[in-house]
């Protein structure tokens, strides 16, 4: 199977980006619970300043480019912030603004430019 560059980096920027989102959410709840139950009042401080940064700062950050690349992919919100992945004809899920042509590669239905973004009209 072979992907354009641009669909490429797309693609596997918009899977990251989930990752790096659902693993903050995680670390956001793992320091929550560290600054309840640390030892010494110094090191509470130190969590609860690392989850309002990541709360206010970080997340909303790699949230947006979450959805800056899903939307570029033409996804829709109820599949916004899930991993995309391949089925077993080599295909992304159906309603993608992806095509297969019949060599097997897949390209983006409306050409790609930097910037601009495939908006889904249903």
């Amino acid at each position: 199977m072979q992907l354009s560059n641009n669909l490429m980096d797309v693609f596997f920027g918009y899977n990251g980006r989930v990752g790096d989102v659902k693993g903050a959410k995680e670390d956001i709840a793992e320091f929550t619970q560290r600054a309840k139950s640390a030892e010494s009042p110094e090191e509470r401080e130190r969590y609860a300043k690392a989850v309002e940064q990541l709360k206010t700062e970080i997340l909303p950050k790699m949230q947006q480019e979450m959805e800056q690349l899903g939307k570029q992919l033409g996804l829709n919100s109820g599949q916004m912030g899930q991993i995309l992945e391949l089925d077993k004809d080599n295909k992304f899920v159906p309603n993608l603004a992806i095509k297969k042509s019949d060599t097997g590669v897949l390209s983006f239905m409306n050409s790609y430019e930097s910037g601009s973004y495939y908006h889904n009209k249903i």
